[in-house]
């Protein structure tokens, strides 16, 4: 006798039920789907332990008559297509036919339907996979269906279900990224009888994200809407401020559908690189909308990841939508955008001895990367209380944070600790961080650089001979052209040591060795055919090479600085994405010192 046989179509679906249903969310998210294809313009879910004891959803949608209603529950059972060759164009979120019969295979389910032409409706109620029920009924158009007692039939699913506070945060976080996907809809989410979340379905994006994620997403949020022949992107990315340390707030539709892609969130990381610091990832909510043949959907049992039918065009297209935007949107950061934590390799270092020469004292102003302007008077910074009124000031006003464009016509009014230049900009006081600012300027100036293929060095005066360890001497020699490629021009001179004839123009601040060291130091983690291994050595020696904090700039100095820094992409961040300026409104002083009440 074969030992092959057919499993009963109880524990087929049972085991065909654990790809499609995961937890409680998954259930959520299958049925708000269905609720979407339905048409419903108002759609309410309630959820009882976490969604394990027991989920509703009822919408407003088109309904099912009698026939339909016990069909749906069938596997492989669905009204959105009905031949292979439509899988090049779904146009709604479900089309399998999978999720009812899954569902209903492992728990208590109870369906009620009617649509809006017909005077009774229908219920049907299964258990196990088994029917109890299928009968005429009383309800309002639309659909409810109560999902109780998930995976009561199977306890080796059930064992692996989280606490019931960890699932519903599973169900709000799907049903927040299904009321972004569908602005227009109205989603009210109630677990344990109080109300979690709820959206207007005024059909405005934004609305929903304050919904979802409250008033300081909305204030930090930049408007995306590029599109090249094939890919529309649109949506909205976070400034730096609300950039996290997960990719929670990561949320992306490829044509309304809730994806995952690492090619997209790989997009997005590229754009943001330089702005953000290490292990942060930006706030997204972001929509690509193309052909519906130029994307597979019928690629994941949950149907959460899409194939592409180019890669390559579609990173290209979300980088540069998203780029763009950044360019347009980026502002000078207030003291509530601070990021978290600071930068440990770039903070302020002791105060060096008097004796100790600062950089910029080693070094000939003519030498520095600076253009070179007129001086300007560094006037001492007034005194908050020297004005005598006491008058209460108005609050300020929710306007445009400032732009770069209004480094132009601040007034430089002193220095804070040969570390911060101070200007004055209307009612606001400007902080620029001058290592930042000029680690950003050298990175950008050696990026473009590197990537137009010109390596402007400057011959040395006389060739230095520079000592490294075997490994270091492997490293330099295997990355040659890289580094001529940056600037540096050297030989090998011995069995431990290069002979360095050049460095790069814009590190001629710098000691010559130590410019090179630095370079070579970077070279640990190169990958020399991986742009952002590359990009990450740029950063390295730009932070080597810029000012230090401490270090005296003169009047010059400090306004070549500034005029560089205004004459940059983006001078908002370091390459680590730190920020180069913060401000202070004139409105947070004058609270500080007790002139506001």
């Amino acid at each position: 006798m074969g030992r092959i046989r057919f499993l009963d179509e109880l524990t087929a679906n049972s085991i065909a039920a654990g790809e499609v249903v995961e937890r409680p969310a998954s259930v959520v998210k299958e049925l708000c789907e269905n609720s979407v294809d339905a048409g419903a313009s108002v759609i309410v879910v309630e959820i009882r332990g976490g969604g394990i004891t027991e989920i509703s959803v009822t919408d407003n949608g088109a309904g099912m008559d009698d026939e339909d209603a016990l069909a749906a529950f069938g596997r492989h059972a669905t009204s959105k297509m009905t031949r292979i060759d439509d899988l090049d164009s779904i146009g709604t979120l479900g089309f399998r036919g999978e999720a009812l019969a899954s569902i209903a295979a492992v728990s208590r389910v109870a369906l009620t339907t009617r649509r809006i032409e017909t005077p009774t409706g229908t219920v049907v109620r299964i258990e196990g996979g088994r029917l109890l029920l299928h009968a005429p009924t009383g309800c309002p158009e639309g659909t409810r269906i109560v999902v109780e007692g998930l995976f009561y039939n199977t306890p080796a699913r059930y064992k692996f279900l989280k606490k019931d506070a960890t699932e519903a945060g599973q169900v709000s976080d799907v049903i927040g990224r299904m009321a972004l996907a569908c602005p227009g809809i109205s989603f009210r989410l109630l677990s344990n009888g109080a109300e979690v979340l709820h959206t207007p379905g005024n059909n405005d994006l934004k609305s929903a994200i304050f919904a979802v994620y409250g008033r300081e997403a909305v204030e930090n949020l930049v408007e995306v809407d590029g599109r090249d022949d094939v890919v529309r992107t649109t949506g909205y990315v976070g400034l730096p401020a609300i950039a996290r340390k997960s990719r929670q707030t990561q949320t992306l539709f490829v044509n309304g559908r809730l994806v995952r892609s690492r090619t997209v969130t790989s997009a997005v990381d590229r754009a943001f690189e330089t702005l953000l610091m290490k292990d942060r990832y930006a706030f997204t909510v972001l929509n690509l909308t193309m052909p519906q043949n130029l994307v597979d959907v019928n690629v994941h049992p949950q149907k959460m990841e899409v194939r592409f039918w180019n890669d390559g065009a579609v990173f290209s297209a979300v980088h540069s939508a998203v780029r763009s935007a950044l360019q347009a949107g980026l502002h000078i950061p207030g003291p509530s955008d601070a990021q978290e934590s600071p930068d440990p390799a770039s903070a302020p270092a002791p105060s060096p001895s008097a004796a100790k020469p600062s950089f910029y004292e080693q070094v000939p102003l003519a030498t520095l990367p600076f253009r070179e302007p007129a001086a300007f008077p560094v006037q001492t910074v007034r005194s908050a209380a020297a004005d005598s009124s006491t008058a209460p000031a108005p609050a300020p006003s929710a306007s445009i944070p400032p732009r770069v464009d209004d480094l132009r016509d601040a007034r430089p009014v002193g220095k804070l600790f040969n570390t911060y230049l101070l200007l004055e900009l209307g009612d606001d006081l400007l902080l620029v961080d001058q290592h930042a600012a000029h680690e950003r300027i050298l990175y950008e100036r050696l990026l473009q650089r590197f990537e137009r293929h010109v390596a402007l060095s400057q011959p040395l005066l006389a060739p230095l001979v520079v000592e490294l360890s075997p490994a270091d001497l492997n490293a330099a020699v295997d990355a040659a052209e890289v580094l001529k490629g940056l600037g540096y021009d050297f030989d090998s001179f011995g069995p431990r040591s290069v002979m360095l004839r050049a460095v790069p123009v814009p590190y001629r601040g710098m000691e010559p060795r130590a410019a090179f060291l630095a370079a070579v130091d970077g070279l640990e983690s190169l990958a020399p055919s991986d742009p952002e291994s590359i990009r990450e050595l740029l950063h390295t020696v730009a932070c080597k090479a810029a000012v230090k904090a401490h270090d005296t700039l003169d009047d010059a100095e400090a306004e070549a600085l500034l005029e560089d820094l205004r004459g940059i992409e983006n001078p908002y961040t370091c390459p680590h994405g730190r920020p180069v300026i913060i401000r202070i409104p004139k409105y947070e002083l004058e609270k500080r010192f007790k002139r506001i009440v």
